[in-house]
């Protein structure tokens, strides 16, 4: 499973000496589709993710900077995905309860969980975290589409959508230290608009220019950094992607990584480093950086298998630079992976 926003949409050359830690949860699959999955990573370098094992369970993992690895579900035996994770160690994510429901959960460095839901939440699902612990994600209203919210680290829940929906509604994928979050909304045709959402509540839409207007095409926003700069992937109307970066005051910059069938942007750091993938003709998946200053860089990270639908996957970028993400081997098994090319 890649996270696209936990929204699934869809679906070069490795430098000699690319930095990069391999890891396998404990109790990890060792069949085609489980395994080990990195989402999250902050400055320490400490990753959160998931772990599926051999009968298709979901559990969350937090792995400490020294190496240890600590699987845990919000209650017992909980189907539980843990995304994203902060510079104190606080993971975020969503677990299965026994009503049947999605509910968000955060879980400090010492392993105390709180679950969480907005008002009449019908599945709720932590997406990301900030510096301070206020939590960003979307939940499912009783009109049965998605809606945005922001929880404060003190536990008050606000909710907004990113604009009218009646097919999927609005989802959100980063939160910064100024509580400004990003994300994108569906209109009546099903196509992605972006959206920054200020403290105040002010929301303010955009679009990329060459981004397609039909069903699942459009902008889609994925993180935000301190500096309020935004980085994403558009699909355009021939439904191939490229990334952009949205700096605070609305200039985009658009690129392609190198003889990419399609790129897609998983986050930027407080450089304005971005971190992606991109899927080559041979249906490939390799990583890249994009420097601040436009210099891109491709991976591929160990473990991972050079055949079609395999590959390297990057999730998340830290602000040290530190690139966290999932490789598939030849025998389509998921490995953990984090550092730098």
């Amino acid at each position: 499973m890649k996270r696209v926003a936990l929204f699934v949409l869809a679906l070069g050359i490795s430098p000699a000496h690319a930095a990069f830690t391999s890891f396998d949860a404990p109790g990890a699959g060792t069949q085609g589709g489980r395994g080990t999955y990195g989402y999250g990573v902050n400055r320490q370098g400490e990753v959160a993710g998931n772990v599926l094992d051999q009968q298709n369970r979901y559990s969350g993992y937090v792995r400490a900077s020294d190496g240890t690895v600590t699987v845990f579900n919000a209650i017992t035996g909980a189907e539980t995905h843990a995304v994203d994770i902060n510079r104190d160690g606080t993971s975020v994510g969503y677990y299965m309860g026994t009503d049947g429901r999605y509910h968000g959960f955060t879980r400090t460095g010492d392993g105390a969980i709180a679950s969480f839901d907005p008002k009449k939440s019908k599945g709720t699902q932590g997406l990301a975290i900030d510096t301070k612990g206020d939590v960003a994600g979307q939940y499912t209203g009783s009109d049965g589409v998605q809606h945005g919210f922001l929880r404060a680290a003190k536990g008050k829940i606000a909710t907004f959508d990113g604009g009218t929906s009646n097919t999927f509604g609005t989802f959100v994928t980063g939160v910064n230290p100024a509580k400004s979050l990003t994300g994108f909304w569906f209109d009546s045709a099903s196509a992605m608009h972006g959206y920054i959402r200020a403290k105040d509540g002010t929301l303010t839409a955009f679009d990329v220019d060459g981004a397609g207007t039909g069903t699942l095409q459009g902008t889609q926003p994925e993180s935000i950094n301190g500096n309020g700069d935004i980085a994403g992937f558009y699909t355009d109307s021939a439904g191939k992607r490229h990334g952009f970066l949205r700096t605070a005051d609305g200039t985009v910059t658009t690129f392609d990584a190198p003889k990419a069938a399609t790129t897609v942007v998983a986050g930027v750091n407080k450089n304005d480093d971005i971190a992606g993938y991109y899927v080559d003709g041979k249906n490939i998946a390799h990583g890249f950086l994009r420097t601040s200053k436009g210099k891109l860089k491709t991976f591929d990270a160990p473990n991972a298998a050079l055949q079609a639908g395999a590959g390297t996957f990057v999730s998340r970028i830290a602000d040290d630079g530190t690139i966290v993400g999932e490789v598939y081997d030849s025998n389509f098994t998921a490995h953990g992976f984090f550092g730098t090319p």
